[in-house]
């Protein structure tokens, strides 16, 4: 439940609570949300959650239906191509500036999340992949030192990871997409900046294809 506080932090407590659930997939993909019996769990308004849910709707996280209601929402193949593409265009701004950026220390924990991710994928443990991908990116954010551009890739790349961190083919090419950061991180390391597009380019392309797939595979129970 929601700690009390002021009433201006309430909606960001909601979106923050619902980000965790939907991601978490503690609420399930195609699920409806109740807006009465969320604000009681979270012991706020409907006001708050409603907020909450709007923002979460711009974000593509959930959908509203012709009544109104609120349902945690499913990618389609041109969400994914429409994803895709944004991140692209973010993650190759920001990876080449970070690298104009870092500092030694930066570039430590970089290579530390890499090899970290690495480890979590040939131990088959998605949750500490995550949590490893998120200190990549981050670090990569920080660096880049644009606010705008960060939570554009921040909110974009929740959509997918969301799909692909808990499927089949996520949990197959664990592997794989970690030998991909390695390679994305020593570019940046060495300030690479042809090197960081072509790597980039490499990571969303196969991770594009594998979207698709999940897109594709889900589609007869979602009715896609």
């Amino acid at each position: 439940m929601i700690s009390s506080k002021s009433s201006e932090s309430l909606g960001n407590d909601a979106y923050e609570w619902l980000i965790a659930a939907i991601t978490s997939f503690r609420i399930p993909t195609n699920s409806q949300i109740s807006e009465n019996k969320l604000a009681v769990q979270l012991g706020v308004s409907r006001t708050p959650v409603r907020e909450a849910l709007k923002r979460l709707e711009s974000e593509g996280l959930v959908k509203r239906g012709d009544a109104g209601r609120f349902t945690v929402a499913m990618l389609s193949a041109k969400d994914v191509d429409e994803a895709m593409d944004l991140l692209m265009l973010c993650d190759t701004y920001m990876f080449q500036r970070a690298a104009q950026n870092f500092t030694k220390k930066e570039i430590d924990t970089l290579r530390k999340a890499a090899k970290d991710m690495a480890r979590a994928a040939d131990a088959a443990d998605r949750e500490g992949w995550s949590t490893s991908d998120h200190v990549f990116h981050e670090t990569i954010m920080v660096a880049a030192n644009n606010q705008l551009i960060a939570e554009t890739a921040r909110v974009t790349r929740r959509r997918i990871q969301r799909f692909w961190a808990r499927s089949a083919s996520g949990a197959k090419d664990l592997v794989t997409c970690s030998a991909e950061h390695t390679e994305i991180a020593e570019s940046i390391a060495h300030g690479d900046l042809p090197a960081i597009k072509k790597a980039v380019e490499a990571h969303l392309g196969h991770l594009r294809i594998n979207m698709h797939e999940i897109v594709a595979a889900t589609a007869p129970f979602f009715g896609s």
